[in-house]
């Protein structure tokens, strides 16, 4: 599966990370269940792997774009690189 970012539709991934902030997260933040993101070079953000790649649950753009909006938009998670 490519990537395609769930916020702006960037298919850059070459940016990548594992586990980068998981261990100061509470079990409730749904970041503490991601182990793969991936820094939107477009939109300056943090993009879990599994909406980002759609794996697991996630296996539509549609879908993805859901979760993200619901979970993830708002806990702004950006990167400082541009």
């Amino acid at each position: 599966m490519t990537f395609k970012c769930p916020e702006c539709g960037c298919k850059n991934d070459k940016i990548r990370g594992y586990e980068f902030f998981a261990k100061d997260l509470e079990p409730s933040d749904p970041w503490s269940e991601e182990f793969e993101f991936i820094n939107c070079p477009k939109c300056i953000r943090s993009i879990p792997g599994s909406l980002g790649y759609r794996y697991g649950k996630t296996k539509t753009y549609d879908k993805a774009k859901k979760k993200w909006k619901i979970k993830f938009k708002n806990l702004f998670r950006e990167y400082l690189v541009r």
